[in-house]
């Protein structure tokens, strides 16, 4: 087992006003001692075989696994054997959970905090967490200076009038194996213009000079928050053994940090853009907050879309028209219709009908950060949790009109020799919102400017996205997306 980190994570009951109470509680992943126990009705509930003690306080032990499709016991103890693996993995080994200690007290007149200490009374179990208590702290925003001005500007630039705007966090997932900071700068100021406060990014690997320095650009302008997430800093937790290194736990961590700090969390990504149309974010905030008044969804899942365009190899005189062109204006070709079973499931005979909710459709979702009285639970990728029939009572889905992501990817069509039998549409992201990256990367930021140049001669670094090897494809790609 493996503690994360140790949190004073808020909340409220039904009914609280004023300040929220607090509760102590652990984020880990592995074996714990516990016990799962079924009723008459098949249903399961989990005892903790173990307590909690803080100076000298105790409590009893709350244990919240991760829901699936199948019975806790499956998920925690059966599924992903094969992986050899001690942590959460492929095949929905769920084994990344919340601990609550909830009769602890935190004590704020300490100026140095004894550890929290998880143990079992026949001493086979024992932790100790001495880190400092992990919580909501409110960024200040910062300022940056306009090139050839006195004047600076608020960071994110935010549109005159929108007082309303709700406040956005994006935990991205893990990332690795990016070592471009072109597409770093683009990926993060185009998601700022569309609505996003901040970001928390969980490092695997970005430790390139390069990427280094964009990273610690952003986190002077207190958008970034960043997370070691490499092997080496979790004791080889977060390798690739670990599901996607790691990515629930992440999910969860960056969740707990954010309550009440933010109205939504955007859970995708570092290769999945936002789309949300001329208004970015809003709408589909909008939406999902009017879902939660009317019927207490807590969260808004939302499609995939490939950009299968990134495969397509162009010629060096194709590569001349595209040289002054951002990476997020290159590829404006994705599907024209989602491509079974890559992200939809077909339903009855011929497919005429499909689903793409959740895992079907590659899903991500934003969730409800506000609302306190919402329980706090480990996360799952394409939904809350694997409970799809949960599921479908505390989620919207969102239209592919107000809001999905643009995947830039599509190894199973390369993989499969499916890319030259799809049907692709030229479908480009705003221009408001692609002006405002290219004036902002070019004309408004010093730093970025010459950071971005510099990668541009950069012979180590692709024209293209780094993570995709462009194979040849029949003339009609090529034209599309030269068009």
């Amino acid at each position: 087992f493996i503690a994360i980190d140790r949190y004073l994570i808020q909340y409220k009951t039904n009914g609280q006003r004023g300040k929220p109470k607090e509760v102590i509680g652990v984020l880990g992943d592995g074996l714990v001692p516990l016990t799962i126990e079924k009723n008459d009705k098949g249903e399961e509930s989990i005892r903790a075989n173990f307590s909690c003690s803080y100076g000298n306080q105790h409590s009893p032990a709350t244990i919240i696994l991760m829901k699936g499709n199948k019975s806790y016991h499956e998920h925690y103890y059966e599924r992903g054997e094969k992986y050899k693996s001690p942590f959460s993995t492929n095949g929905d080994r769920f084994r990344t959970l919340l601990i609550l200690c909830e009769e602890l007290r935190y004590d704020r007149s300490l100026s140095r905090h004894p550890p929290l200490i998880l143990s079992s009374d026949d001493g086979t179990f024992h932790l100790r967490i001495g880190s400092s208590f992990a919580r909501p702290v409110a960024q200040t925003r910062k300022f940056r200076q306009l090139i050839g001005s006195s004047v600076s500007v608020p960071v994110p630039v935010e549109k005159p009038g929108n007082d309303n705007k709700k406040k956005v966090v994006h935990c991205l997932n893990p990332v690795y194996g990016l070592k471009d900071p072109k597409w770093l700068i683009e990926y993060l100021e185009y998601h700022i213009a569309i609505g996003v406060d901040h970001f928390h990014i969980y490092n695997v690997d970005m430790h390139s000079p390069d990427v280094q320095s964009v990273l610690e650009r952003y986190r002077k302008w207190n958008l970034i928050t960043r997370h070691d997430w490499s092997a080496k800093a979790s004791s080889q937790y977060t390798t690739r053994i670990t599901y996607e290194h790691a990515k629930w736990a992440a999910q969860t961590d960056c969740a707990l940090r954010s309550r009440g700090l933010y109205d939504y969390a955007l859970f995708s990504d570092i290769d999945e853009v936002a789309m949300g149309g001329n208004e970015g974010l809003a709408p589909a905030l909008e939406m999902c907050e009017q879902a939660h008044t009317d019927r207490g969804v807590i969260g808004c899942s939302f499609n995939s879309n490939t950009v299968s365009s990134v495969f397509t190899k162009l010629t060096d005189e194709e590569e001349m028209k595209m040289k002054d062109k951002l990476l997020l204006e290159r590829y404006s070709n994705v599907e024209a219709k989602p491509f079974c079973p890559s992200n939809c499931k077909c339903l009855g005979r011929n497919c005429k009908e499909m689903t793409r909710k959740y895992h079907y459709g590659r899903q991500k979702y934003m969730l409800n950060m506000n609302d306190l009285r919402i329980p706090p639970i480990p996360l799952w990728t394409h939904a809350i949790a694997r409970d799809y029939h949960e599921m479908d009572r505390i989620m919207e889905q969102l239209p592919d009109d107000v809001f999905h992501i643009r995947h830039y990817q599509g190894h199973w069509l390369k993989n499969n020799n499916l890319l030259d039998t799809m049907e692709e549409k030229n479908a480009p992201l705003p221009k408001e919102f692609i002006d405002l990256l290219r004036e902002t990367i070019f004309e408004n930021s010093t730093p970025l400017r010459g950071r971005y140049a510099k990668a541009q001669e950069d012979s180590r670094f692709s024209s293209g996205v780094e993570w995709v090897t462009p194979v040849e494809r029949p003339a009609k790609y090529h034209d599309m997306l030269l068009a």
